[in-house]
Parts: C-alpha cells; sequence; structure tokens
C-alpha cells in the first residue's frame, strides 16, 4: 500500500512525501531504498508506478510531493536531501544502496544529488539530464540508466553524456520507450531498476536481496517477446542488444540473448524495419549537422529574408511526424524539438547579454516557425515590437498568437512593454474577435 503525504522533519518547509514499504518489510533487516523525484511533485502516482518493482525486487520507494518545474536546481536539490534526511531517521536504511530517480527536472536533481553525494549508487533519469564533470567520482560503482521517448530531442544529449561517463568506467545504458506519456511502462522501469540489483548483487551489498538474477532475466526476455508479438522486431532486436551488455558476465543468457537475435535477423520484417531505421539515421544526421549549421550563420547575419526556408523546413518535418514510417516519424519530432531548443536557447543567451533588438526579435520570430503551438515565441515578439514603438509587427504577432486558439486573455494583458498597446481600441477589438471579449473598449465587433 501506497502511503502519502507524510511530513517531512523540517518544521520550516512543510514538505511532504509518499512511501511504499515491501509487504514483507522489517526493522531488523537494512534496505535499499529509491528515492523518486518528480518534476510536478506527484509522489503518490509515482510510488505507484515503482510499486510493483519494489515489491518483487525488494526496495523502499520514497517520492516527494514538493519538486517543482518553477524552482532552480538549488532548490530541488534541497528538497531531495530533506526527504532523503526524513526517510533514514525513521526506516532501516542501507547507506550503502541508496538510488535516485527522477523525471525532467527532477532527473536533474537526481543525478546533481547523486555527484555530491558519495552514498547514493546510481539514478535513473527519465527525459532530462544534469552532469558536471567535476563531481563524477570514478571507480565508485555509480551506475546511470537513462530512459527517453524516442521522440524527445534530448535523445541527443543522453547518448552524448552517457557516451562520455562510459569511457571512464561508469555502467551506462539508454532505454527507449515511446508511450505517448511522461513516464515509461511499469515493466521498463522495473527493468531499469534491475540495473541496480545486479550492480547490488556484484557488490556483495549487506541490504536485503530478495531476487534472483533469472526472474529478472525473463523479465527482459517477456519485454523483447511483446514487442516481437507486436511485430516491433527492430526495436526487439535494440533491447535484446541492451540486454546482452546488461548480462554480460552471464554465458548461458547471452546465448539464449544471441539465440533470438538470430531467429529475429531472419524475418523479412525485420530486415525492412532496419533499412528505414537506418536510412532516417542517416538523414537525421544530415539534417541535424544542416540545421545547426545554417542557424548558426542566420542568427550571425540576422537574415530575415531566411525565414521562409525554416518555415519549410517546419512543414517538412510536420510531414515526417504524419508518416506511416515509424522511423521516419520519430526523426521528425527528434529534429523540431532540436529546432525548438536551439531557438529558445539562443534567445536566452542573446537577452542574458542584452543584445540588439533586431537579432532578439529575429529569433523568437524563429522559436514561433519552430513550435507555432507554444505562446512563449509570440510574447517575445510582441514584447520587443511594442517596446521597439512597432506597434504593426506586434498585432500581427498578436494575431497569430490568437489563430492557434490562446485563450488567456489574462495573460494577454500583462505582456512587459505593452502598456500603451493593450489599452489601445485595436488591440482590444483584435483580442475579442477571436476571444469574445476584452479587458478594454469593451464594444461590439461592428463598432467603429
Amino acid at each position: 500500500m501506497v502511503t502519502d503525504n507524510l511530513i517531512i522533519a523540517d518544521s520550516i518547509h512543510k514538505e511532504s512525501f509518499s512511501i511504499y514499504l515491501p509487504t514483507y518489510y522489517s526493522e531488523d533487516k537494512e534496505w535499499p531504498v529509491i528515492f523518486v523525484f518528480d518534476a510536478e511533485g506527484r509522489g503518490k502516482i509515482v510510488t505507484q508506478l515503482f510499486k510493483q518493482t519494489a515489491e518483487e525486487q525488494g526496495y523502499i520507494i520514497a517520492s516527494s510531493n514538493n519538486i517543482r518545474q518553477d524552482q532552480d536546481l538549488l532548490e530541488n536539490v534541497q528538497v531531495c536531501e530533506r526527504l532523503i534526511g526524513t526517510v533514514k531517521n525513521y526506516f532501516s536504511v542501507d547507506d550503502n544502496s541508496i538510488y535516485t530517480a527522477g523525471l525532467n527536472e527532477g532527473a536533474e536533481a537526481a543525478m546533481a544529488l547523486s555527484s555530491i553525494s558519495n552514498n547514493i549508487k546510481g539514478v535513473l533519469a527519465i527525459g532530462d539530464y544534469w552532469i558536471n564533470t567535476k563531481f563524477l567520482k570514478q571507480g565508485s560503482g555509480y551506475a546511470l540508466v537513462g530512459m527517453i521517448n524516442s521522440k524527445d530531442p534530448d535523445y541527443y544529449r543522453l547518448t552524448d553524456i552517457t557516451n562520455y561517463i562510459s569511457k571512464i568506467g561508469y555502467p551506462t545504458r539508454i532505454y527507449k520507450f515511446n508511450e505517448d506519456q511522461d513516464y515509461p511502462s511499469a515493466d521498463l522501469i522495473y527493468s531499469g531498476i534491475g540495473e541496480f540489483t545486479l550492480q547490488r548483487m556484484k557488490l556483495d551489498t549487506v541490504s536485503t536481496v530478495v531476487i534472483d538474477v533469472n526472474k529478472l532475466f525473463q523479465h527482459d526476455i517477456q519485454i523483447a517477446e511483446n514487442m516481437r508479438r507486436q511485430l516491433k522486431l527492430y526495436q526487439a532486436y535494440e533491447f535484446l542488444e541492451l540486454m546482452d551488455n546488461k548480462y554480460e558476465e552471464d554465458d548461458n543468457r547471452q546465448d539464449t540473448i544471441k539465440d533470438l537475435q538470430k531467429q529475429i535477423k531472419r524475418n523479412k520484417i525485420f530486415k525492412e524495419q532496419r533499412r528505414k531505421y537506418n536510412a532516417a539515421a542517416t538523414q537525421e544526421n544530415y539534417k541535424k549537422t544542416q540545421y545547426s549549421y545554417y542557424l548558426g550563420e542566420d542568427l550571425a547575419q540576422v537574415n530575415f529574408e531566411n525565414l521562409g526556408y525554416w518555415n519549410q523546413q517546419v512543414k517538412d518535418l510536420e510531414e515526417s511526424k504524419n508518416s506511416g514510417n515509424i522511423a521516419e516519424q520519430e526523426m521528425g519530432y527528434r529534429l523540431q524539438g532540436y529546432l525548438q531548443n536551439m531557438a529558445e536557447q539562443s534567445f536566452a543567451q542573446f537577452q542574458e547579454v542584452n543584445a540588439n533588438i533586431d537579432l532578439l526579435i529575429y529569433t523568437a520570430v524563429l522559436e514561433t516557425i519552430f513550435d507555432k503551438e507554444n505562446p512563449k515565441g509570440y510574447f517575445d515578439v510582441i514584447s520587443l515590437s511594442a517596446n521597439d514603438g512597432d506597434y504593426a509587427t506586434a498585432m500581427l504577432y498578436l494575431e497569430d498568437l490568437l489563430k492557434t486558439g490562446y485563450k488567456n486573455m489574462e495573460a494577454l494583458y500583462n505582456i512587459q512593454g505593452t502598456l500603451d498597446l493593450k489599452l489601445s481600441p485595436e488591440y482590444n477589438q483584435l483580442i475579442k474577435k477571436y476571444i469574445g471579449e476584452s479587458k478594454f473598449y469593451n464594444l461590439k465587433l461592428n463598432e467603429k
């Protein structure tokens, strides 16, 4: 049973957490624990997701209700530290078997905390990552398990991080998933946490181990088999490849894995899927390099004349996202996300150094092209244009935003630098045209 809203032993911060204890938990043994940090503070929901893993592999699961996307990394890390301190005070925890897990900003906090704490032996990072090479502790038995949606552009960054820390002796593996939700399936989480359980077996930890290797192996085999039955043969082959590395010290299990891979490789469907994935990968690498170069050039020259090129690229990527070819779909999502990230990060950097207004407006316009449903870019253009006295451009992008279906009237009247503009009849008339009402000059649409 998951217990929610337990109070952190800190009278100042008023924080709480959820916890799951295995049904066979007892105080006379020391137990491994996984601290889970969700970016939206959904402690109970997340603990429930880890429940099967905790029960069968023998972990305490504790999840904070107070990680927030709008808090900076240090604040979230401090929330994590208070949770860990409370759980260690109340429960029988093995200090040599402490792990962290997190989603998005929670994953950043989980990794940051592990970097500064010698007791944390591994991290399950989902969707986002943080690393500081100064704090890496070579030879510490630390393990990083990354999980990433196959459509997520952060796959590029995760691959770079894992490749780097693998080279300096850290066990590292990436699991891909394609569920249309924040978290991977409970089965995949079970497999990822199995990495920690295998590590504990190798280190002969003093904490309780309640599962044998064969059960972990059979669970992983079943994941691959489920993929095969769904005719996701390329994904099944990749997962078996991951298993081959995971169970590399067991010759018999490796023989089983290789036999299954041979069976898949003989299938014509697999060969066709492999061809499509290889073709998509080649195209993706080419486009990613091309985008990086051309965007850098356009930003350096503030090349408004080239906006049509970027509009066409997004149109092409939208077609890829709607393709019947799954490999092409995933490529389209990742590349468009890559462009969105580059534009957003460039805008933040230019804003920080007080770049000239033309460059800021140009970058904000790119934000609206790469992510048409995100109001941020439109707000940036409206704010900058209004501040510059270019009300025509501000009104143009206000209407473009409203055409996306945006309805938050309060936010439209709180855009920085638009005091004069938002009091004008034209601004209010446009808002009323799309939303049905406005704050000022709330006249009928046919009134002049």
